[in-house]
């Protein structure tokens, strides 16, 4: 149901919870809720308090990459094992605007099982496929006028607020206030005759007109002074709890004092859990927010820069980032991405960090080069190179002086690391940047391990293996937990000791690579490719030919993301991904490979060993008997198009979403088509799924044949 606030949405919702007789669950969403892993983690953590959620699941709605083609697909199993009804509320769905998360949405309804339903409220319709619903009969719609009051209703609602009006009064209240029930609420409340009412249903909002104008004469006099400062200033949360209430507001009890409005105050609701919590309704909050630009012109920046610090001092980093942003300094944002970033990457919120960096413009990167440093180094690892080069070349051009408040010894530092990974100067040039950086990183930084990685690297380069096993041994030994750096180092070793035949050796780095994978979810960028073509070689040599072939899938998923930005390691990964090919009898699939590595290759010339690694490998496969084109021959265009040939996007608005033509679509399509040997796009993504390119969604096909589309 899509109507402007004071229609009573969350009412009627919350009256379909008390008199379901299903199981219920209910998500309220907010702005931060516009990344495809937290989305999916609440509505994981939703079905969860229904019925148990299997934990391969909670792990896969964290890999926000790849929503449409596993988190999508698990969680619509998991509905499907509901063993009874329920109803999945989503109230203030108009917050809902990150185009990714509206895809995987619409694509998750696109799956429910016949017994769960799920009901949308909000202001204004999202982006969802509502036109496609209202075709299959699956859908019921309620609007502004649906949830308006007749003229019984109106006079139920006078008669129950203890004012007593004509019928000719009520009917002409109804008339005025176009059945808003807010209106006519607030109407018998604050109005002598129907004809004070001068309001329409359209003029709906907290921060002006008849709204603001009742709780400006009627809420001040039921609060304190106190509380309304307190009320003001806690307006900037979107959820309040007691203790940052309380150290932002500068008014004292703060727990006792929001029981005590929620009480009082019919638009303060607790929101509930173990250490309680508050919500302001949105109209409450509009008006708040608009008496806070009145009472105190600027506090509101402010007032978010001292939420922010007290997230920050609480431990809580990404809602110090949030209010940060929303205090307008853009500057204070972007070093506290700085200081925040390596953690939050490591913590498995790649994603979220992705976003911080993409709400800032340009200038926030000149002023603070080091942000431009680390938004290269993520824009690497998504397979971005475009927008790699673009923050290299503001990072190379900038000088910083003073501490870089991220972590590493100095800015020359951060950027010799920068330079030595993206090739700058061939192999000679990474090996100096890398030895650069390595000298000025002590151990106790948490980059010495990078330096460390990238070192053993340009020494395996060079062609120096010993310099380079040492060296990446320092930095496995030196990284301890969740690293993705360590991750890379190990799988690299892994690879040493399979061309050395120390098989035995080579099975420990590999599963100690992959259980680094695992227990950090970084599955997902260009750094797991090694990790997973090492564990391929590694289960042929035990002759698991099944679980050999897994990893590749796997990294024919990932494989796109390796780009001329990160040359000589996108080379050295694409080689390990061909040599594993080779090692379960697919030359087409090695073949491929190949030719993405020889193409980075002429892009970016003078790799070291790896030149001759490349004229080594064609000459292998030059002696090796051709096969038909198969799945493991999909380029990286169609692998990206192939998740979303899942969904109920017609090619039209799959070429929007890619940015391409829809003549280029279709042109993958087909060549997706004869690679899977299908006929049609349903039939392409069951073979997919066969195959573990994509994940099963339960049932039988897909919901209709969108191949004519």
């Amino acid at each position: 149901m899509f109507a402007p606030p004071g229609y009573g949405k969350t009412i009627l919702l919350a009256d379909a919870d008390v008199h379901a007789g299903r199981a219920v669950g209910w998500l309220t969403l907010d702005d931060f809720d516009n990344v495809p892993t937290v989305l999916f983690t609440y509505l994981a953590a939703m079905i969860d308090r229904i019925e148990p959620v299997d934990s391969t699941t909670l792990a896969a709605v964290a890999r926000g990459p790849r929503a449409l083609s596993t988190a999508v697909p698990r969680l619509a199993r998991e509905l499907h094992r509901l063993p009874r009804p329920t109803l999945l509320v989503l109230d203030d769905v108009h917050r809902l605007a990150d185009r990714d998360c509206l895809d995987a949405l619409a694509t998750l309804l696109e799956y429910l099982p016949p017994h769960v339903q799920v009901a949308m409220a909000g202001r204004t319709r999202p982006d969802l496929p509502f036109a496609r619903l209202r075709a299959q009969r699956d859908l019921l719609e309620l609007q502004s006028a649906d949830l308006a009051l007749d003229l019984d209703e109106t006079a139920a609602l006078v008669a129950a607020a203890g004012r007593p009006m004509t019928r000719s009064d009520v009917r002409s209240l109804a008339d005025r206030t176009e059945g808003w029930a807010a209106g006519v609420y607030l109407a018998t409340l604050v109005a002598s005759t129907p004809d004070d009412v001068a309001l329409t249903a359209t003029a709906v909002s907290g921060r002006e007109g008849y709204v603001a104008e009742y709780l400006r004469s009627e809420l001040w006099d039921v609060v304190g002074a106190d509380d309304a400062t307190f009320l003001t200033r806690t307006s900037v949360l979107e959820v309040v709890e007691p203790p940052v209430a309380e150290a932002i507001s500068d008014v004292p009890g703060a727990a006792g004092r929001l029981e005590r409005l929620a009480g009082s105050v019919q638009l303060v609701v607790r929101a509930g859990g173990a250490a309680p919590t508050y919500r302001y309704h949105n109209l409450l909050r509009e008006f708040l927010e608009a008496e806070l630009d009145r009472r105190e012109p600027g506090a509101a920046a402010i007032l978010h820069a001292r939420v922010s610090a007290w997230y920050l001092a609480a431990g809580r980093p990404e809602l110090a980032v949030e209010h940060a942003l929303r205090s307008g300094d853009a500057d204070a944002a972007a070093a506290l991405i700085a200081a925040v970033a390596l953690p939050t990457f490591y913590g498995g919120h790649g994603d979220t960090l992705d976003r911080w960096l993409g709400a800032l413009d340009d200038d926030a990167f000149v002023r603070r080069p080091q942000l431009a440093v680390i938004a290269a180094w993520v824009h690497l690892l998504n397979g971005r190179p475009d927008a790699a080069e673009r923050m290299a070349a503001i990072a190379e051009h900038a000088s910083f002086d003073g501490p870089p408040g991220d972590g590493t010894a100095s800015y020359a530092s951060g950027k010799a690391m920068l330079r030595a990974v993206m090739g700058a100067g061939g192999a000679d040039g990474v090996l100096a940047d890398a030895a650069f950086a390595a000298a000025q990183e002590g151990p106790a930084s948490p980059w010495h391990v990078n330096a460390l990685w990238l070192l053993g690297s340009a020494h395996l380069l060079a062609g120096d293996i010993p310099a380079a096993r040492a060296t990446l041994e320092e930095a496995v030994a030196d990284a301890g937990g969740a690293h993705a750096t360590a991750m890379v180092a190990l799988a690299c070793l892994a690879a040493l000791a399979i061309a050395r035949a120390d098989w035995r050796t080579a099975e420990d780095l590999a599963r100690r690579s992959y259980a680094v994978l695992e227990r950090a979810r970084f599955g997902d960028i260009v750094a797991a490719l090694p990790t997973y073509a090492v564990a391929a070689r590694v289960a042929i040599r035990r002759g698991d030919v099944a679980r050999a072939r897994a990893e590749l899938v796997h990294a024919q998923l990932v494989r796109p993301l390796a780009s001329p930005a990160a040359p000589w390691f996108s080379v050295m990964a694409l080689l390990e991904v061909a040599r594993a090919y080779l090692a379960v009898s697919d030359p087409a699939g090695a073949r491929t490979a190949l030719h993405e590595a020889v193409e980075i290759a002429r892009l970016r010339p003078g790799l070291g060993i790896l030149d001759a690694a490349l004229v080594e490998m064609r000459e292998r496969l030059g002696a090796a008997s051709r096969a038909l084109a198969g799945s493991s021959t999909l380029t990286p265009a169609e692998l990206r198009l192939l998740p979303i040939l899942s969904t109920h996007l017609r090619f039209e608005e799959i070429a929007e979403r890619l940015d391409v033509s829809t003549h280029t679509v279709k042109t993958q399509a087909r060549s997706i088509y004869a690679k899977l040997d299908a006929s049609s796009r349903s039939e392409a993504v069951e073979r997919a799924i066969e195959l573990g390119l994509l994940e099963p969604f339960p049932g039988l096909g897909l919901a209709g044949d969108p191949a004519a589309r």
